[in-house]
């Protein structure tokens, strides 16, 4: 990998950004990555996190079998309106008639102290073909969770799709990543369905499911590189990478926090940087005024952290601005709702691959975490990669970077293009999944 010299700031006077999370009060400033920030998929380690090391060419071939008809098995696939085929293995599942994502009742899944883990099962009475369809649920919950659905074949073969929910967010349909295979499994002759919420500790944990359900897959894969926080490495360190590989890039600005110029002291992007990024084809959004978590901003401030951003946007131009990545992936039921009605697209959810939309403000990405800013060039090339033979929508998230970090985006551009190049995918800006991807 050849080495660069990245762009420079336009005045010596400018305070080089600093490796790692933004300075001054983290809390206060809400650019601290914390632990929900962390969509890393080999973050998680239990025995149902399948190895991904199965797939085999014959599937490859498979993925790129287009079928034109529409799957009858799009939209509602069961409304847990009646549990009677469904078996809890572990932990207990019963009705909930006073808690529904729509209809009468919802699915509440339970562990207890003896048990890791909560599993149902549907043995269904016919094969179901999902070779064109990505499952999801509706979810919620009473600390935590990330649900896995589990499509089996005959010969007990697995589909994987993966999700993270956490106490204090609506009753809503989330979409759901494709995380594993376990073994070959046959998509034309899925015959059982499991769903799977496991706990890290000996609590009591409560999952409520309902809306089990079915959208179209994306068949040949697409891939966002996005950057958060609007540090000025998106534009001294990610824009030459992306521009040497033509490819585009999206940033989501702290509007409060972009500098006027470079004379302004900070680590954040000056008015004419991000200026120059929108004028090279790159998409922007926001993380809210100044990026602080949702779910604690006051509630007479919560109205004016949604909404100045667009003000911000649209006195400087730029009419393509209303996606939304929620910081931390969090968020409560009055800024989900500000947020659905003045936003196109938002990004809130864990994981790679995922199908079209059922929810689009909860749009899947993989970051680091807490103890890793971002991911290392190999956690993304193998998502590239997945994606690139399992299809679906990946989008890649980069907060402040540091050298290794351009490293990283440097071999991962490469792989990217050396995918689009042959043909296996493409990549894919805000304004295309918001119009083309959602269900």
């Amino acid at each position: 990998m050849k080495r660069r010299i990245y762009l420079t700031a336009a005045s010596a006077a400018v305070t080089t950004a600093i490796a790692g999370c933004a300075g001054g009060n983290p809390e206060e400033d809400g650019d601290t990555v914390d632990e929900d920030d962390g969509d890393s998929d080999d973050a998680h380690s239990d025995d149902d996190q399948i190895d991904d090391d199965h797939e085999t060419d014959d599937e490859d071939e498979e993925e790129d079998e287009e079928d034109d008809e529409p799957s009858d098995l799009l939209g509602t696939f069961d409304d847990f309106e009646d549990l009677d085929a469904w078996e809890a293995r572990l932990g207990s599942l019963e009705a909930d008639d006073e808690f529904a994502y729509e209809g009468s009742q919802s699915a509440l899944l339970t562990t207890t102290e003896s048990e890791e883990q909560v599993r149902i099962v549907r043995e269904l009475s016919e094969p179901i073909d999902v070779q064109g369809v990505v499952p999801g649920l509706a979810l919620s919950c009473d600390s935590a969770a990330s649900p896995i659905i589990q499509l089996h074949d005959e010969d007990g073969d697995i589909l994987q799709f993966q999700q993270h929910v956490t106490r204090g967010q609506p009753f809503m349909r989330r979409n759901f990543g494709h995380t594993s295979v376990s073994g070959d499994p046959d998509p034309s002759a899925i015959t059982e369905i499991q769903i799977v919420s496991l706990v890290d500790d000996e609590t009591e944990e409560e999952l409520w499911v309902d809306d089990l359900h079915f959208v179209p897959r994306v068949e040949d894969g697409r891939v966002m590189i996005q950057f958060q926080r609007g540090f000025e490495t998106d534009y001294t360190m990610g824009y030459p990478i992306l521009e040497e590989y033509d490819l585009p890039g999206a940033t989501f600005v702290p509007t409060a926090r972009i500098r006027e110029s470079a004379e302004t002291d900070g680590d954040h992007l000056t008015e004419g940087q991000l200026s120059e990024l929108v004028d090279a084809g790159w998409s922007v959004g926001t993380v809210g005024v100044r990026g602080q978590h949702l779910h604690e901003v006051d509630a007479d401030a919560a109205e004016s952290h949604v909404l100045d951003p667009l003000e911000w946007f649209d006195e400087r131009g730029y009419d393509d601005a209303r996606y939304f990545a929620f910081p931390g992936g969090r968020f409560d039921r009055r800024t989900y709702d500000l947020i659905d009605e003045h936003y196109d697209l938002g990004f809130a959810d864990r994981h790679r691959s995922q199908g079209w939309a059922s929810n689009h403000l909860t749009i899947t990405r993989i970051s680091g975490h807490v103890d890793q800013r971002n991911l290392d060039a190999e956690e993304m090339i193998d998502a590239v990669d997945w994606t690139a033979a399992r299809g679906g929508i990946t989008t890649i998230v980069f907060y402040e970077m540091d050298e290794d970090d351009a490293e990283a985006l440097e071999a991962t551009a490469e792989r990217i293009a050396e995918h689009r190049d042959a043909g296996d995918l493409e990549p894919i800006s805000p304004r295309e999944l918001a119009d083309e991807y959602v269900y």
